[in-house]
């Protein structure tokens, strides 16, 4: 069973952020929901590899904001 929701552009974007190569949004949402509260950021993660991916996930975050941000400002 699913059932549709309506997210705003700023809400879909958001999750864009977290949303990892080939994970649906409902994964996102699950992963970034677990009652775990480390689940959803391989950073904080025990196994070496994905403390590895988290922090290459976050430095790519970090410079698509920074791109985003400068392409605004050049406006």
């Amino acid at each position: 069973m699913s059932t549709s929701i309506r997210l705003s552009e700023e809400a879909k974007s958001r999750l864009d952020r977290f949303k990892r190569e080939g994970e649906s949004y409902n994964d996102v949402i699950l992963r970034l929901t677990s009652e775990d509260k480390w689940a959803g950021f391989g950073i904080a993660s025990s196994d070496s590899e994905r403390s590895k991916e988290g922090i290459e996930e976050i430095r790519e975050q970090m410079r698509s904001r920074m791109d985003h941000r400068v392409e605004e400002s050049d406006r």
